[in-house]
Parts: C-alpha cells; structure tokens; sequence
C-alpha cells in the first residue's frame, strides 16, 4: 500500500488538501467526477504495483472491476492482486450508487431546473428584437402584455416579484426578476434591440429611475409611463417618457363618458373590439420601395379605411380624400379587419 500512494504522489500534482476537500464537497457532481478518477488511479497504480502488469492491462482490469461487467481476468491474479480485487468491487459498487443518487438529485433539484429555465430565457432574449419592454407586470402590464401579444408584438417583462414571474412564465411570455432601474436588468432585456419600453410600476419615482437609466441606453427608445399622481406627470416626462398615462384620469374619463354617451361608448365598444373579426385601428408607414409609394389612395385600391394621413413635415390629415398621395414615409391610419391589415401591412413594405 505504501508503494501505491508513493506512486500517487508521483503521477498526481502538488495542491492543497484542505482547498481540494472544500471545493468538492460543495459542488457533488464534481465529487463524484473526483471519486472517479480517483479509483480509475488507483486501481490501476494498484495493479502496475501488486501484479507487475503494464499500464493498458492495469487500467483494463481496473474498468472491468469498477463497472462489475464480469469478464474474465487479464491474468492470473496474485492472492494480494484478488484481494485488492474484491475491495476495488466493493468501492465501485458504492461509487455507482453514490453516482446514481447525485445524477437524480442534481436533475430533479430546483435549482437545476432554474438554471435551465434561465439558460433558456436567455437564448430567448438574445433572439428577440423591437419588442416592447414592460417593467412592473401588475394588472396594468398583464393587460398591455395580453393585448400587445395578440397584436403580435414581442414583449419582456420586468418585476420583482415572484408571483408576477410565475404569471409571465404560465403565460409563455419571457420575464425577469430584478430591477428594472438597473442596467444590467434592462440589457439583459435586450433594450438596445427594444423599440419600446412602458414603465409601468406602481411608483412614480421608480418610474423616473426607469427611464432615464433606459434613455441613457437606448436614446432612441419610445418610451411611455404610468403615473398615480397628476403632479408626477411634468417629471416623468422631462425624465423622457413621451407618452404618460393616468389610468385612474382615463377610468374616469371613460366612465363619465358612459354615462352621458351611452350609445356612442357601445358602439365603439362593437365596431373597435380587438380579437375575433372585429374591426380595428393600425398605423402604417409608406417605404421607400413600396408598391404604394407616390400612389394615390384611388390608385391604390386599399380594402381598409384610410382615417389620417401624417406627411414629413405636413402635419396629420384627417378625413383625406381619394387623390391624397402616399409619398415614401408617410404614415397613415387604417381601420379593417385583421386580414385586410395584415395584406396592408405587406403592401407598405420595402420591395
């Protein structure tokens, strides 16, 4: 025996006992890896010494004692060479279980199955592109993210919570935990490819931090804010937002509005419901090489209903009339079905 750890000391390099015993018995897949090759050394060194066999049939017989395969000797075994047999069985055997519990515990464990959820949402993100970014998935942003996924837009949510992570990843939506004030977080969203990003938290001042830290990326970034407070409205958008909501001002304003114009809000309601076969409204942009492009709206036969036209530099025209003029980066509002959106949508494309 004292021939097999002088060899030992030969073939393995210097290192700490104490930092080795640590960093293996923190991570068990790396002592089970260890514990492997450990025996695999030391059957072999065990077998060169006691039985004077070469390195291949060392390491053969050392194989086909650990694994319990049960094929026939390399060679006639000394009564030193079966003894050291028969202990080197007894350890593989208790190695392969050891093994065998790590391998379920590690593949069934909580943290492996997070991992692979995270490693998963990362080539997800690392994919995704003009998306929209909502941070704060409250009711509020589990509305917008419901309706923007039916419009077909990406979206990524923020929120500290993990009940709201357990929302978004019911729902299939890509999610991340942390805040979404921190840079990291929002990289990690992919933000320099967002289009969009709607602070959409249940505080103002955390709504600030928001979007300058997204400005700060991403200047390009359309930006839009809830707030709870009319007072907050004046900073949110000198912090950068372009567009802040009130949703208790709207909730007010549409109640209001149901009360006085009962019809007109039920009409609305019929005509402008998104979903189904119902009508709806889409804003287009007119390319450079569309097949629209220098068309008027007679010429170009659309099936939806042109409501605005918003020419560089014009101004927004409402109510347009058919001799209006698509020039190239014009944008205009369309109301039709989905499918005739849809066909618009590829007309106004670059050819």
């Amino acid at each position: 025996m004292k021939n097999i750890f002088a060899a030992l000391n030969r073939v393995l390099p210097a290192y700490d006992p104490v930092q080795l015993a640590q960093r293996v018995f923190k991570n068990p897949l790396l002592a089970v890896v260890g514990l492997l090759l450990f025996m695999v050394t030391f059957g072999t060194l065990g077998y060169m010494v006691i039985e004077g066999w070469s390195l291949l049939d060392s390491l053969y017989m050392t194989a086909i004692t650990l694994s319990t395969i049960g094929y026939g000797e390399v060679k006639t075994l000394s009564p030193s060479g079966r003894i050291f047999t028969i202990a080197l069985i007894f350890v593989g055997v208790a190695t392969a279980s050891y093994a065998a519990t790590v391998g379920i515990e590690l593949f069934t464990s909580e943290r492996f199955l997070t991992d692979l959820r995270n490693r998963r949402r990362r080539r997800i993100l690392q994919k995704i592109s003009d998306h929209c970014i909502i941070c704060g998935f409250g009711r509020m942003g589990s509305s917008l993210a419901a309706e923007l996924q039916s419009r077909g837009t990406n979206v990524v949510a923020i929120d500290l919570g993990d009940e709201a992570i357990e929302r978004c990843q019911l729902r299939g939506l890509p999610a991340i935990q942390g805040n979404a004030a921190d840079d990291r977080i929002l990289r990690e969203a992919g933000i320099e490819r967002a289009s969009s990003l709607v602070a959409a938290t249940k505080s103002d001042a955390e709504n600030v931090f928001i979007i300058l830290t997204a400005k700060s990326i991403n200047p390009n970034l359309h930006i839009f804010s809830r707030c709870n407070s009319e007072a907050s409205i004046p900073k949110l958008q000198k912090a950068g937002a372009e567009t802040v909501i009130s949703p208790y001002t709207i909730a007010g304003k549409r109640i209001a509005h149901m009360i006085t114009h009962p019809n007109v809000t039920s009409f609305l309601d019929g005509v402008l419901e998104f979903g189904g076969h119902q009508m709806r409204l889409e804003e287009f942009v007119v390319g450079q090489n569309s097949v629209l492009a220098g068309q008027t709206l007679r010429e170009a036969r659309l099936n939806a209903v042109v409501l605005a036209v918003d020419h560089p530099g014009q101004g927004v025209y409402a109510h347009p009339s058919a001799d209006t003029r698509l020039q190239p980066g014009t944008a205009f509002i369309a109301m039709g079905l989905d499918e005739e959106l849809f066909k618009l949508g590829n007309l106004v494309k670059d050819k």
